[in-house]
Formats: C-alpha cells, sequence, structure tokens
C-alpha cells in the first residue's frame, strides 16, 4: 500500500507542478509530517505543494532525478518528481545519492540507469569501513564517503567491477568529527564540499580545502539528518522542529526557513 501511495501521489505531483511554469521547482522536501513535498519557488521564498508520498525511509534529489527509499522498494524520480520506475530494494535503510544507493545489509552498490540498475558487489575488506553517505560520482565512478575507525575517506569505486580507483582521507574538522557517531543522514557530499551536521552547527568542508561553521536556527539535543532535495539544496531536518534549507553556491552557504505545510482541504 505505501508503494502505491507513493506512485500515485508523486505523479500527480509532477503534472501539476509541470504547469506552473512561473514557480521553479526547487527539489523534494519533508515536511514535519514525514510526507515528502515538491518545494517550488525562490530562495527564501518557497510554496510547498501537496503531499507527494508517504513513507520514505531515505531520498535524495538533484538536477531533475532522484532516488526514494520506502521500506522495500526504491523509486527513481525523473524531472518534476514524476516517477520513472521502481525496484524491489533490500529492506530497511540505504545510503542513498541522487543516483546510486548502497545498501549496508547486503554489501551492493546500485549504480541507478534510466531503464535497470547495476547491481555491483562491493568487497567489504577493501572498504574496510562503514559508508555513511555517496557524492555525486560521474557516469562510471561512484563515490563513497567511508568511516575508516575515526578518520573519514572519500572512496572512488568503479562502477562496472566494484573496483576501487582512487582513495584518500578528509582533514581538518569534519574528517574527525564525522565518525565520531558514523551516523547515516548526517554526512551530505556535494559537487565541490562536505556538509556535516553536529547538534550545534553545520561544518562546511570545501574540496580546496576551506572550513567554515554555520549556527543551526534549532533546538535540540542531537545532530539533524542532512537530505540533498535539489542541485543547490540541502535540507536540514530536526525531530519535532520546522526544517530549514541550505543553499551551497560560490559564494556560500545560507539558511532559510522551510514554512510549515498548509493542509490540503
Amino acid at each position: 500500500m505505501k508503494r502505491v501511495i507513493l506512485i500515485v501521489l508523486l505523479c500527480g505531483a509532477a503534472g501539476f507542478a509541470q504547469s506552473k511554469f512561473s514557480t521553479p521547482l526547487i527539489g523534494v522536501a519533508r515536511d514535519t509530517k514525514q510526507h515528502l513535498r515538491l518545494v517550488e519557488g525562490v530562495a527564501g521564498s518557497f510554496l510547498l505543494r501537496d503531499a507527494v508520498g508517504a513513507g520514505a525511509v531515505n531520498w535524495a534529489f538533484a538536477s531533475g532525478s532522484g532516488l526514494v527509499k520506502t521500506d522495500t522498494e526504491l523509486v527513481v524520480l525523473g524531472a518534476h518528481g514524476s516517477v520513472n520506475r521502481t525496484s524491489a530494494a533490500p529492506k530497511g535503510s540505504a545510503v542513498l545519492g541522487t543516483a546510486s544507493a548502497f545498501f549496508p545489509a547486503t554489501g551492493e552498490l546500485w549504480a541507478i540507469g534510466v531503464r535497470s540498475n547495476q547491481q555491483v558487489p562491493i568487497d567489504a575488506a577493501a572498504i574496510a569501513g562503514s559508508v555513511i553517505a555517496l557524492g555525486p560520482g560521474s557516469a562510471h565512478t561512484a563515490e563513497l564517503a567511508v568511516c575508516r575507525a575515526t578518520q573519514l575517506w572519500l572512496v572512488s569505486i568503479d562502477g562496472t567491477s566494484g573496483a576501487i580507483t582512487h582513495e584518500r582521507p578528509l582533514g581538518g574538522t569534519i574528517g574527525e568529527q564525522a565518525c565520531l557517531s558514523a551516523r547515516a543522514g548526517a554526512l551530505v557530499v556535494l559537487r565541490d564540499r562536505l556538509l556535516l551536521a553536529t547538534p550545534q552547527e553545520l561544518l562546511v568542508y570545501t574540496l580546496a580545502g576551506v572550513e567554515r561553521r554555520i549556527p543551526i536556527p534549532m533546538s535540540h539535543n542531537a545532530a539533524p539528518e542532512l537530505h540533498q532535495v535539489g542541485e543547490q539544496w540541502v535540507q536540514v531536518e530536526s525531530t519535532g522542529a520546522q526544517a530549514v534549507m541550505l543553499r551551497a553556491t560560490t559564494e556560500g552557504e545560507t539558511l532559510y526557513q522551510l514554512p510549515a505545510a498548509k493542509e490540503s482541504k
């Protein structure tokens, strides 16, 4: 039933979004009732459309495509949040990028294509750690953020063979703190920077080696979850608090409040 709800509502919302040429699509975010919604508008002026799905364990969206993981399925999203297809997936959690998924229970990396998924087994001994995030990668390479003991590494994997093609440790505060809990959902890897959520702040580490700290305007005791919800956008989500949206540009990072969703009449 969760699958039917997710697919039907996503398709309905997609048609509505395509008719709103004056309100560009930013991405897909989750409200305080755990419903996924299309977010339209511009920076600082967001419009949450009707709920487009429920039962999402995890999701990621950017550049007009993305993935949604329910308990037992992987849903592939296309432009405007439309559903391209669904696949049965290992039960439980998954680490998602916008075009790839890693399943800790099976040790498989799935490269997501338009019509099918390429499932590649990853040698646990070669990874030698826990995968906590996926980067954007490329057409034939996946990028994994891996905790090896207390050190964060970026590991590039050949999408066909599963072999490691490159690896390097991350320095600075983010390299030291990202693996303290080794918790998936606290780290997001973008093309030019990494974001790590702690209970008090967001740590930013650019691939040029620059670090920044951003206070989080929330009251909570645990680190929030981070989800990439658009090409330049990351949702900062904390249980019981209204989410915020972070926009990452070449000029830096800016936080915006995500408005509360209005219930459909």
